[in-house]
């Protein structure tokens, strides 16, 4: 009698497991039937039953099996690049780029209020002519100083007091602060989610530091990674004041988009046609620049946040819907 309980009681829990697999998992009844809709995968000199998770084409597919939106939609991020190699930096490729990046628009995606957007944003050199009108700093190409673009807190008595821990931590690492500039931008165009959580945003110049002799090969590099150093010790420094916010409870508003000698980073909440509507500097002539790093953001794994739309300092696309699928197949490892 023990025995036969066992054997209903495995043969119930064969049942729960087989329907659990039921989109992966192929068993074949007393009267055979036509499949419908099967992708099947088969290994040379092997037999496989695995079906793909969705309806698609009888075609063997070149992709992961997963959900259609993941492996098959091909929803990730938009991403490109372009330059000019045969001449000055110019106004055009500016514009080039932004036309290209509203492009992109279908590879990305918009916030609940179908306004804001996953992020977009454009890398490309520092506008010195832009710079120039608002920065007093030395023409001699071996003095090009160092420029960041940076996400300040909204509350000006806060703003103002991690304003002050960047200037000091620059002269403390013997970098000539030049000044601040506050980036002019157009707020009406934005959507009620990002104008409500939209940094205030700066930039602010420095120059190289003296130790740096300006006649050798390699003094740019050294500047840059001056700099890196600089950059990851303002974080040191606001955590030493707390100022620094709390990651784990998402109220970070300090963030350094760029801070470099030879680029600078534009980016936001928003679409890819809103971009340059918001950031007045991009309509600008005097923006020339000879390349245009330009990224649409598809936010999978995270929610949209200013700081996370892309191109990152020196990333240009992260991959995150690799690390989603991945999750995906973790859960269905656990069902």
């Amino acid at each position: 009698m023990m025995k036969i309980i066992n054997v209903a009681a495995a043969i119930t829990l064969l049942v729960d497991v087989a329907g659990a697999f039921s989109p992966l998992v192929s068993f074949p009844s007393r009267a055979p039937q036509k499949e419908k809709n099967t992708v099947k995968h088969v290994s040379p000199g092997m037999k496989s039953k695995l079906q793909m998770a969705w309806n698609g084409s009888p075609e063997s597919s070149n992709m992961f099996e997963g959900p259609k939106a993941l492996v098959q939609e091909r929803d990730a991020c938009g991403v490109g690049f372009i330059a000019n190699t045969k001449s000055d930096a110019n106004h055009k490729i500016l514009t080039q780029g932004l036309s290209a990046l509203t492009c992109m628009e279908h590879r990305g995606a918009c916030g609940g209020d179908m306004v804001s957007g996953d992020g977009a944003g454009i890398m490309t050199q520092i506008p010195w002519e832009l710079l120039h009108g608002d920065f007093e700093f030395p023409d001699d190409a071996s003095s090009t100083p160092g420029v960041g673009m940076i996400f300040l807190p909204q509350k000006k008595e806060r703003r103002e007091a991690v304003m002050e821990i960047i200037q000091d931590v620059c002269e403390a690492n013997e970098l000539e602060f030049v000044g601040w500039r506050e980036v002019p931008v157009e707020k009406s165009v934005l959507g009620p989610l990002a104008l409500a959580a939209m940094p205030t945003i700066y930039q602010f110049m420095v120059l190289p530091p003296s130790r740096l002799k300006q006649n050798e090969d390699e003094f740019r590099d050294g500047f840059e990674r001056t700099l890196y150093l600089v950059r990851r010790r303002f974080k040191v420094e606001l955590e030493n004041r707390g100022l620094a916010g709390n990651q784990e409870e998402d109220d970070v508003d300090v963030y350094v988009a760029s801070f470099s000698s030879r680029t600078i980073v534009y980016k936001g909440m928003v679409q890819s046609n809103v971009l340059p509507l918001f950031y007045q500097d991009l309509s600008n002539p005097a923006y020339k620049t000879q390349f245009v790093l330009y990224h649409r953001r598809f936010s999978t794994n995270t929610n949209p946040k200013w700081q996370l739309a892309q191109p990152m300092r020196v990333v240009g696309h992260n991959g995150e819907i690799n690390t989603l699928l991945g999750n995906v197949n973790w859960v269905k490892a656990r069902e």
